[in-house]
């Protein structure tokens, strides 16, 4: 795909859309981030959805159908109010299985009757990174996934996933979780929703921004710019 290649969200179908977007390998993992004009992932209330708008909103959702499993660290479900995805008849052309929703985390705290583990097809898989014991309700309502500790935290993770056979992931951070992986040099994508909105201070995404990636596609809508990243080693 050229660079030069750019899209308008607005004016273009979802099977365009997901054309742009179709990842070139069975095996891949995609970052789906949104940064403020000045570069936060947050807005004033502490959550990326100070950020988006009706555009961006459709092409997270495209990305997410386009993929086996939606990975997040558990501060940013519980912050952004996560809850499993569910089939969406806009997606049917796709002809893909509704996607998982996967935690990371350490402390394996959970409000279990929170939309985390709402109703779907599949049950919420929880990734155990830490040394606490999963409860007996939290594995009666979610698939839990044991990491021992390994060298490296980022491709562990996604070796979990790959192995019960999700291995079309989608992570939508937080910070934390994003730089794990970008650290394991684990993210074959780096999708980077631009926002026009400002919101002030000063940034903290320097390192969780791609640099040095192979800018693959571009798109916009109203005053949103997508930009598509590969990396290097991905071609």
């Amino acid at each position: 795909m050229d660079s030069d290649h750019n899209l308008d969200v607005n004016l273009t179908t979802l099977a365009q859309i997901a054309a742009h977007y179709d990842a070139p390998e069975t095996t891949w993992v995609r970052a789906n981030m949104i940064t403020s004009l000045d570069g936060h992932f947050v807005g004033a209330n502490n959550t990326s959805r100070d950020l988006t708008g009706p555009a961006d909103f459709k092409l997270l959702l495209l990305l997410r159908a386009l993929s086996d499993v939606v990975l997040v660290g558990a501060t940013t479900a519980r912050q952004e109010n996560y809850r499993s995805p569910i089939p969406r008849t806009e997606f049917e052309f796709l002809a893909r299985p509704t996607p998982r929703l996967a935690i990371v985390s350490q402390s394996l705290q959970f409000d279990l009757d929170s939309n985390l583990f709402s109703a779907s097809q599949e049950p919420t898989i929880i990734i155990n990174v830490g040394d606490s014991q999963p409860a007996t309700e939290l594995t009666n309502r979610a698939q839990v996934i044991s990491i021992d500790h390994v060298a490296n935290f980022g491709t562990g993770v996604i070796a979990a996933l790959s192995e019960i056979g999700l291995t079309k992931v989608t992570c939508e951070g937080g910070p934390k979780l994003l730089r794990e992986l970008l650290s394991a040099n684990a993210i074959d994508e780096y999708d980077l929703t631009i926002s026009p909105i400002q919101v002030g201070g000063i940034a903290t995404t320097a390192d969780c921004l791609p640099t040095d990636w192979h800018l693959v596609g571009t798109a916009s809508a109203d005053d949103y710019q997508f930009q598509r990243f590969f990396n290097r080693r991905a071609g």
